[in-house]
C-alpha cells in the first residue's frame, strides 16, 4: 500500500512549485510559500492513521452487541449512603 501521507505531501509541494513559478517576482509570497515548504518537508512524529478499515470495524457493520440488564450484578447504596457491591 502507498504511503498516502507521502502522496499527499508530494501534490502540495508540486503546487507550491507552481505558485512560485507565477509569483516568481513578488518576494513576500515566494517568503510565504517557502516558510510552507520547510514546514511540509520538517519532520513528523506520531501516529499515523492510513485509510484502511480495521477488522473491529468491519465486524460492526454487520454485527452489533446489544447489553442486557443483569440484575444479580446491579450496585446499589447501602443504607447510609455507602455502595454495595454485588457478592
Amino acid at each position: 500500500m502507498a504511503n498516502l501521507s507521502q502522496q499527499k505531501r508530494e501534490r502540495m509541494l508540486a503546487f507550491l512549485d507552481t505558485l512560485k513559478r507565477k509569483n516568481a517576482d513578488d518576494d513576500d509570497t515566494l517568503r510565504a510559500i517557502g516558510e510552507i515548504e520547510n514546514e511540509l518537508n520538517s519532520k513528523k512524529y506520531g501516529l499515523v492513521w492510513e485509510k484502511h478499515e480495521e477488522a473491529v470495524d468491519v465486524k460492526m457493520k454487520d454485527y452489533i452487541p446489544v447489553f442486557t440488564e443483569d440484575h444479580d450484578r446491579e450496585i446499589t447504596a447501602a443504607p447510609g449512603g455507602r455502595l454495595q457491591l454485588p457478592a
